[in-house]
């Protein structure tokens, strides 16, 4: 339980430092290193459609639900170093795919800051949500009013998750 506390009040604390950043049109400056990890390897299925309280949506290789960040381009991502560490980019090698059933032609990709891939669904590019802790999870669902999971047809879902949001998950 006290494990527990302490990591939410992290990513509370992160939370704060990170509101401009994944609120605002634009990154924090146009330098800037995301710090997040790859979550696939090249040739991997780097993502797949999974069932959440929201319903089908999109989740990475892990089962995390993927979602978008409404100041984002289909070109370039406005989520950029402490926001990437509370939001991780979906980053994927050369020779990514999607699951059987979800459109391939629906995905792309974008070059990041720091030179490494982002998957985009649609027009959105994707991430997870350092407060989901296990697949099926929607704990950023609404955040900010500009986090939202993304639908297996690159639409954003925008509807109130079934439970209660977490602390920390409203930046």
């Amino acid at each position: 339980m006290r494990t527990h506390h302490m990591v939410a009040a992290a990513v509370v604390a992160l939370g704060a430092v990170t509101l401009a950043a994944c609120g605002g049109g634009a990154s924090s400056n146009g330098a800037a290193h995301n710090q997040a990890v790859p979550v696939t390897a090249a040739m991997s299925t780097a993502v797949k459609s999974g069932d959440t309280p929201l319903g089908t949506v999109l989740v990475s290789s892990s089962g995390r639900t993927l979602y978008a960040l409404t100041t984002d381009t289909k070109d370039m991502s406005s989520c950029t170093s402490a926001c990437a560490q509370v939001w991780p980019p979906l980053l994927v090698g050369n020779g990514w795919n999607a699951a059987p059933g979800l459109d391939r032609s629906l995905f792309s990709t974008i070059q990041r800051s720091d030179g490494s891939r982002q998957l985009v669904a649609g027009q959105w590019p994707l991430y997870t949500f350092s407060g989901d802790t296990k697949p099926g999870d929607v704990n950023g669902e609404g955040s900010g009013g500009v986090w939202f999971a993304a639908g297996t047809t690159g639409k954003l879902v925008k509807s109130a998750p079934a439970a209660p949001m977490s602390a920390g998950a409203g930046y």
